[in-house]
């Protein structure tokens, strides 16, 4: 009964676990989300927030699906429903997924950690500053080539200052870590299984043969150079990892840890990176990198079923979704070629600059004011 030792062992307990050990720090995004609802403070930022997001075609709105998308991208992407304006609205289904998700932070808890040391802190922190920014850029193109004449109004009824209810913030956290438990313990479950069964078994069904030679490695060798030009290595592991991004976030580092457990003999072989390991030619570059590629690219398959309701039609959520994960690799791969050849520093100052050409470029499209007719398009009347 070795294969059923090693299913338990290296495909479920190596799967499911690598993702539980990440609740206390989701709990904590939670709570802070949940604060913010319970205040009734959001709604006044997405006021305060308003005449900002209109210079890039968005609602303040907005602002609401991509708070509540950091905790989860579906009902985020449920929340633009809030959005009167159908191009805002379409931008914003769009755009939501950027933001980093309790199901992304296991993934830049992970790899910030072992890779930043003292400053992981800083390192998580850049992802989501990196993703506002890229929300900002994206939402400029597509006002500039896509929605030319998003142009609506806010109107909300703003509720009453309150502080909040432990009870109910309490409960809203269970609730949420509660869901993100049966997910892991349903669709993780199935794909580590599948997962234990490709790389346990060769394309001729033999078990116990060397994990190079499974079903797994064989799929990921075949495509492992898409993702050569971010990481610098035909990683067959990291490819397949990634891939199983789409099914549900979480399930990339699930696979990781599976991969990694069955592809080592030694006793580090449950750590992911030590020394021997499948995943050992991970650099300080590659690996943000991959959380930048992670980050962006298209979301797990319940956010793009609701993308195709929100989108309207399955051509649009199709086009969606292709236009994220090109645009993902497109950053990735920039990130590694950047991050390969400059020292920290040069990065920091180069992303110092990016960010300050992005404030010119946002301010430049104000508009100015015009004094020859009360009603006029250069002055937003």
């Amino acid at each position: 009964m070795e294969w059923l030792n090693s299913l338990v062992v290296d495909g479920i307990i190596a799967g499911v676990g690598a993702v539980l050990g990440f609740i206390p720090q989701l709990i904590i995004l939670f709570i802070c989300i949940s604060v913010l609802e319970t205040t009734g403070y959001m709604s006044r930022i997405a006021l305060l927030l308003d005449k900002l997001f209109r210079k890039i075609g968005l609602s303040g709105k907005s602002l609401i699906p991509f708070i509540v998308g950091s905790g989860c991208s579906v009902p985020g992407i449920m929340g633009t429903r809030i959005i009167e304006n159908q191009d805002e609205r379409e931008m914003t289904t769009i755009l939501t997924p950027f933001i980093p998700c309790s199901a992304k932070l296991p993934i830049i808890a992970l790899f910030s950690g072992y890779f930043f040391g003292e400053n992981s802190g800083f390192v998580s922190a850049s992802l989501y500053f990196f993703a506002i920014a890229v929300i900002i850029l994206s939402a400029l193109v597509m006002k500039k080539f896509i929605y030319k004449h998003t142009s609506s109004t806010y109107i909300s009824e703003l509720p009453e200052y309150k502080l909040p209810s432990a009870k109910y913030v309490a409960k809203d956290v269970f609730d949420k870590v509660i869901a993100f438990i049966k997910r892991a313990g349903s669709v993780i479950l199935i794909c580590s299984i599948v997962i234990w069964f490709l790389l346990s078994f060769s394309p001729k069904f033999e078990y116990g043969i060397d994990v190079e030679d499974s079903i797994l490695a064989s799929v990921g060798k075949s495509i492992s150079w898409i993702f050569y030009p971010m990481l610098g290595e035909n990683s067959w592991g990291a490819t397949v990892s990634a891939i199983q991004g789409l099914v549900a976030k979480e399930q990339v580092i699930s696979s990781m840890s599976v991969i990694a457990g069955l592809a080592e003999d030694t006793e580090e072989g449950s750590q992911i990176f030590g020394n021997g390991s499948i995943f050992e030619f991970f650099t300080t570059a590659s690996a943000y990198a991959f959380m930048v590629f992670n980050l962006f690219s298209a979301p797990c398959f319940g956010a793009i079923g609701a993308m195709r309701r929100e989108l309207g039609g399955t051509k649009k959520m199709l086009k969606t979704v292709l236009f994220q994960t090109v645009f993902a690799w497109i950053l990735a791969t920039l990130v590694y070629q950047i991050a390969s050849r400059f020292s920290l520093v040069n990065i920091l100052i180069i992303g110092i600059i990016a960010a300050l050409v992005l404030f010119v470029i946002f301010k430049s499209i104000k508009s100015k004011k015009c004094t020859s007719c009360p009603y006029c398009k250069s002055c937003g009347k």
